[in-house]
């Protein structure tokens, strides 16, 4: 049973770093690089990289991460419930559930963005392509955008906030019954 809570705790923890490193990278790096560095001259070829690289992150990475975060945690959850064993999670916040409701608002708020504002910024950019000098689609775009940036930002934390609780579980010591840490 250890094992398995070992191996679960694995794929969770590298699944959040895909997931939190991947939205730190996508971003701050790419972002700047391609809308303002290399390609800050061809709008049209940015526009189309950042729609790419953003697709197959925010819908098929991310969505994975999911699914492998979630099974971790319900691969606890069972083993805490039917083990024999006697796992218990560990609890290192002042609210019990700290940990999961970050986790589930961080999926909540991914999920928005890979089925509803994703292919509303879609639609808005090829309505801004077909008609550029509409400076309503412009204005419709930059609200989707910073949207999108604020709403990754808000992950970023939560992600931050749930490496901070992992962490402090990883490091806590449960007491033996002669009263030392193992």
């Amino acid at each position: 049973m250890k094992r398995l809570v070992f191996i679960s705790n694995w794929f969770y923890l590298f699944s959040l770093c895909l997931w939190v490193g991947g939205m730190f990278l996508l971003g701050f790096l790419v972002e700047f690089t391609v809308r303002f560095g290399v390609l800050k001259d061809q709008p049209l070829v940015a526009s189309t990289l950042m729609n790419k690289i953003m697709d197959v992150f925010n819908v098929h990475i991310i969505y994975t991460c999911i699914t492998f975060i979630v099974l971790a945690e319900v691969i606890k959850f069972l083993v805490a419930k039917y083990s024999s064993a006697g796992y218990e999670p560990q609890v290192v916040t002042k609210r019990k559930y700290t940990r999961e409701v970050c986790l589930a608002v961080m999926i909540v708020l991914a999920l928005y963005i890979g089925s509803v504002l994703r292919p509303e910024m879609h639609a808005m950019d090829q309505l801004k392509k077909a008609n550029p000098a509409d400076q309503r689609l412009e204005i419709q775009f930059k609200r989707y955008h910073s949207r999108f940036v604020w709403i990754y930002t808000v992950n970023m934390f939560l992600g931050l906030t749930l490496f901070y609780i992992n962490g402090k579980e990883m490091a806590r010591f449960r007491a033996t019954p002669g009263g030392k840490g193992q």
